[in-house]
């Protein structure tokens, strides 16, 4: 995925304090509102602390194919199996 692309879903999430929800070719998770400050978006990938700090998962930009920016109390957008960056 375009790189501008990401970056633009990411900062239109914390403009909004909305869900951001990540598909990539294997799994599929959302990123909290109140962790988006977690996320930082690399040269070619785009790096997520989790577990206050004890995880990090790190997505190839070209494995990234769907972004959400998801309100509070919206109904998921599409099927989800996969797992969520939030509260422990």
């Amino acid at each position: 995925m375009d790189r501008r692309l990401v970056q633009s879903a990411l900062e239109q999430a914390k403009q909004e304090k909305a869900n951001l929800a990540i598909w990539d070719r294997r799994d599929t998770f959302t990123v909290e509102a109140e962790h988006l400050d977690d996320v930082e978006l690399g040269d070619g990938y785009l790096r997520v602390r989790m577990q206050d700090g004890r995880a990090t998962v790190y997505l190839e930009l070209d494995a990234i194919y769907k972004l959400a920016v998801e309100q509070e109390g919206a109904r998921p957008v599409g099927i989800r199996a996969g797992f969520s960056v939030g509260r422990s």
